[in-house]
C-alpha cells in the first residue's frame, strides 16, 4: 500500500459520530458509554498499537491517528467535549437540526472525509465511528481511490457495511479490546524475553486448538497482540516481517493457512474443513437461511445451537444480565460450550441487540425459551423484509423452522439442520 510516511507510518483519519456510537455503546452497557465518551486517548491508542492492518497482505507498519474528528450536539453532550480536545480532537458542533433530535454530523463527516481525500499528505487509512449504513457510499468512493477503510459495525447496519470497507469492526470487540471491558484484557502484557516467538507460536496454535472452524489470520494476529503487547510489533513479528511469514513458518500437520482469497485463514486439517473459495464451511441449513445471512447477517447457527442458546439466555445469561449486557454475553457464550454447541460471542450479541432493536425484554422472567425464538425470528424477518427481500410464505416458514426452539431432547430428532456453529 502505497502513501507511507517519510518515517513508515501509515497516515490515518478517524471521524466519530459522536451521539450515534455514545447512545448505541450506552445501551449495551452503560460502562462501555462512559468509557468512550470520557476515554477517547485509550481507544485511540488501542486503534495505532493493537489494531493492526486492515487487509492481512498489508505491510505491518504502525499507525499515526494524525487527524481526528468529532462530531457531536453541544447542547446534548457538550459536557464530553474537554476529553476529546484533550485527547487531540478537532470538535465539530452540530447542534439538533429537528425536534426529535437528528443533527447534521454525517453530513459534517461526509464532508470532512472527501476534503481528507484530497489532502496534499495522502492518508492511507480512513476509520469511522459510527453504526449508520448511510455512511455505504462514501467507503465505496474511498475503495475507488484505493485507501483503507474500517468502521464500527452493529445491528441492522452491520450486514450492509461489510462489503464496503475493508475492517468492519464488530462493537463487541470494541467493547474488549479499546474500551478494555474484557477481564482478560485488563491482564498486564507478558513480559518481554528472548521467547517471543515461541510465546507467540503457543497462542496461534493454542487459538486454532480450540476453535471450532477455520479462523481468519485478521482475528488471530489481533488476539496474539493483546495477550503479548507492542512488542510483537516492534520486534517485526519476532524478527520475521509480519504476522504471514511468522504464521507459514508454524504449517505442519495440525496448521495450515489458506491465503488464495482474503482475508486469508488458519485451520487444523484434522479438525476442520478446508475454507472453500476463501470461505469456511458452513452448517446444514435451509437455503433461504443462507441468503438471509448474506443480507442482513444473522448467525448461521444451527437449529440444535438456536435451541441451546435460547435455553441458556433464560438461565446462566439472564443471571448475569444485572452485571451488563457484555458479561451476559460471555456467559451465555461459556454455557453453550458446556452444553456441547459452541456459539460464538459475537453470534449471541446479534440476537441480544436484535431484541433491543424490537422492544423485546429477554430478561423477563416470564419470558421462555419458545418466546425468545419466536421473538428473534420475527426480528430476523423483519430485518430480510426492510432490505427488501421478498421471502414467500413457505421460505418464512423454512426461516422459522430453523430457528424455532425445541427442547434439547427433541432437537437430534426433531429437524436436519443440526451441525456445527459459524460464529
Amino acid at each position: 500500500m502505497g502513501g507511507h510516511s517519510a518515517d513508515g507510518h501509515r497516515r490515518a483519519a478517524v471521524f466519530v459520530d459522536f451521539e450515534n456510537v455514545h447512545i448505541g455503546l450506552s445501551n449495551s452497557s452503560k460502562d462501555a458509554g462512559n468509557r468512550f465518551a470520557t476515554q477517547p486517548g485509550r481507544w485511540i491508542e488501542w486503534m495505532e498499537q493493537t489494531l493492526g492492518p486492515f487487509v492481512v497482505d498489508a505491510e505491518e507498519k504502525p499507525r499515526k491517528v494524525l487527524r481526528r474528528i468529532c462530531y457531536l450536539d453541544p447542547a446534548q453532550s457538550g459536557r464530553f467535549r474537554p476529553y476529546f480536545t484533550r485527547a487531540g480532537f478537532r470538535v465539530v458542533d452540530c447542534p439538533a437540526l429537528t425536534t426529535r433530535g437528528k443533527n447534521s454530523a454525517d453530513i459534517h463527516m461526509v464532508l470532512d472525509i472527501l476534503d481528507t481525500l484530497a489532502h496534499p499528505e495522502r492518508y492511507d487509512e480512513f476509520i469511522v465511528l459510527s453504526v449508520d449504513a448511510d455512511f455505504t457510499p462514501v467507503l465505496l468512493r474511498l475503495r475507488e481511490h484505493d485507501r483503507r477503510t474500517a468502521m464500527l459495525v452493529s445491528g441492522p447496519a452491520a450486514a450492509a457495511l461489510q462489503a464496503a470497507c475493508d475492517f468492519p469492526i464488530p462493537d463487541s470487540l470494541f467493547f474488549d479490546e479499546a474500551l478494555g471491558l474484557d477481564e482478560d484484557a485488563l491482564a498486564p502484557p507478558a513480559p518481554a524475553d528472548n521467547g517471543l516467538r515461541e510465546r507467540m507460536a503457543v497462542v496461534v496454535r493454542r487459538l486454532v486448538a480450540e476453535a471450532d472452524e477455520p479462523l481468519t489470520m485478521a482475528r488471530v494476529a489481533q488476539e496474539v497482540r493483546r495477550q503479548l503487547g507492542t512488542r510483537v510489533d516492534t520486534t517485526s513479528w519476532g524478527g520475521t516481517g509480519g504476522f504471514g511469514k511468522f504464521a507459514q513458518s508454524l504449517v505442519d500437520d495440525r496448521l495450515h493457512i489458506e491465503t488464495s482469497k482474503s482475508p486469508g485463514w488458519l485451520y487444523d486439517p484434522t479438525r476442520h474443513d478446508a475454507p472453500v473459495n476463501g470461505m469456511p464451511s458452513t452448517p446444514v441449513v435451509p437455503e433461504v437461511a443462507e441468503r438471509v445471512h448474506q443480507v442482513v447477517g444473522v448467525p448461521l447457527l444451527s437449529s440444535a445451537a438456536y435451541s441451546v442458546l435460547f435455553e441458556v439466555l433464560t438461565t446462566e445469561a439472564r443471571g448475569a444480565a444485572a452485571h451488563g449486557q457484555a458479561i451476559a454475553e460471555r456467559a451465555a457464550r461459556d454455557a453453550c460450550t458446556e452444553r456441547g454447541q459452541p456459539v460464538a460471542r459475537n453470534a449471541v450479541h446479534f440476537v441480544l441487540l436484535g431484541y433491543h432493536y424490537s422492544g423485546f425484554d429477554w430478561t423477563d422472567i416470564e419470558a421462555h425459551a419458545h418466546q425468545l425464538a419466536t421473538a428473534f425470528t420475527d426480528n430476523v424477518l423483519k430485518l430480510a423484509s426492510d432490505a427488501q427481500m421478498a421471502l414467500t410464505p413457505d421460505e418464512q416458514a423454512q426461516i422459522r423452522a430453523w430457528i424455532e426452539y425445541r427442547p434439547c431432547t427433541e432437537t437430534a430428532h426433531a429437524t436436519p439442520y443440526l451441525d456445527s456453529v459459524v460464529p
